[in-house]
């Protein structure tokens, strides 16, 4: 039997939306991470379309955090269940940040124990709540809020097939931040945080979230406005340090899936793990995602300290925010000697990193899809595939192969 471990980064345009395989290359586990934006929708749909009917069942669905770049194509894939189904959905919604949040007692949190009395509640105070909550959610965690204690061990689950997942980011303290920006934005939008049925509605009148009618492919403005989601605008520093970032380990092999989180806690939460039973100075990885699409105010120097990595993956094709950001990989590609630069789109934001006199200047190699390039200016029109890594060999994986 031939193993597998590939992670695919899906054109989502200017967000997230990972697909990881592993174990049985025939009949492989699967966990997604992130839907995009809803411009983005056609090519998850796409990608989903084309797995065999009976490998639908995905063990996993995270939702990092409420930014529309990560969470909108969850919120309409949700809608059709014959794409996909998930076995539990790990995302912070209101019933598990609408009430005071408390720290785990010992490693009880971190081994799974029922949350504390009261940290659950009935109120649906955001539009994915109104999706997520007849199904499993958070089940690993007993139904709490995924977060990181403040001490002891880091939270980890093995889901079946022998992935292991150890939880970086968020912390209680960013869960409560969350909180005050949910209420703000409700408040705004006139909404009481327990009116399911307003929340319901209000969602059902987003053509765009539905079903078969959904007006999948959003103009510009659309796509801004849609930002904020649902329930009116958030303080994105708020929702990105809300984010789920997880470290994944299958076969030997090691990925961080950052989300946009906060450097600083990713920092802090890696000395964590170095410093438990692996003893290790620096975290060795095959391959990180960086967060927030390249941000540089997503990365610093005490993050590439903490780490050893030849290669980085980047996830966005530069519209709306003109990631990533040179100040950061610049940052990689010095401090990391041989550093390469895994993009899933080809962009004018991307396509520099190509130049053969940059490459030759720091010894970085740069990699991308087989886009479409019908002018001959180097910088592909749009189309994209994607990219796949095959975690187990550190090469990508050509179209024709994929899994």
């Amino acid at each position: 039997m031939a193993d597998i471990f590939r992670l695919e980064l899906l054109p989502a345009l200017h967000g997230d939306c990972l697909l990881l395989s592993y174990g049985d290359a025939d009949h492989p586990h699967r966990v997604l991470i992130d839907g995009g934006p809803i411009g983005a929708y056609p090519a998850l749909s796409r990608r989903l379309q084309a797995l065999p009917a009976d490998e639908r069942a995905f063990e996993l669905l995270v939702i990092t955090h409420v930014d529309a770049d990560h969470i909108e194509g969850c919120l309409k894939l949700l809608n059709h269940p014959e794409l996909a189904t998930f076995k539990d959905i790990w995302f912070n919604g209101w019933p598990h940040v609408g009430q005071p949040l408390t720290e785990p007692v010992g490693t009880d949190y971190a081994l799974g124990a029922s949350p504390p009395p009261g940290q659950r509640s009935a109120m649906q105070g955001m539009e994915i709540s109104v999706r997520i909550d007849d199904r499993s959610w958070n089940a690993a965690f007993r139904g709490a809020p995924v977060f990181v204690p403040a001490a002891g061990p880091l939270p980890v689950r093995e889901l079946p097939g022998g992935l292991r997942l150890t939880l970086l980011s968020p912390r209680k303290v960013d869960l409560e931040k969350l909180r005050s920006a949910y209420l703000k934005a409700l408040e705004a939008a006139q909404i009481a945080p327990e009116d399911e049925v307003a929340l319901s509605k209000r969602l059902d009148m987003k053509a765009a979230f539905r079903g078969v009618t959904a007006r999948l492919r959003p103009g510009l403005e659309q796509i801004l406005d849609s930002a904020a989601l649902a329930t009116g605008p958030m303080d994105k520093a708020v929702a990105n340090g809300s984010s789920i970032a997880l470290v994944a380990e299958y076969q030997g092999r090691r990925v961080a899936l950052l989300g946009d989180a906060h450097a600083p806690t990713l920092t802090a939460s890696l000395a964590r793990f170095a410093s438990g039973s692996r003893k290790e100075p620096r975290v060795r990885f095959d391959a990180i995602k960086l967060a927030h699409h390249g941000s540089a105010g997503n990365l610093d120097e005490p993050l590439l300290d903490r780490v050893d990595c030849d290669t980085w993956l980047i996830s966005t094709n530069g519209q709306l925010f003109s990631h990533p950001d040179a100040a950061a990989l610049h940052a990689i590609v010095r401090r990391k000697p041989g550093a390469r630069l895994v993009f899933n789109y080809r962009s004018e934001f991307t396509a520099p990193w190509d130049d053969p006199q940059l490459r030759e200047a720091h010894g970085h190699t740069a990699l991308y899809p087989d886009d479409a390039d019908s002018d001959g200016d180097g910088i592909s029109d749009g189309a994209s595939d994607g990219v796949v890594m095959d975690l187990l060999t550190g090469v990508p994986v050509r179209r024709e192969t994929r899994v």
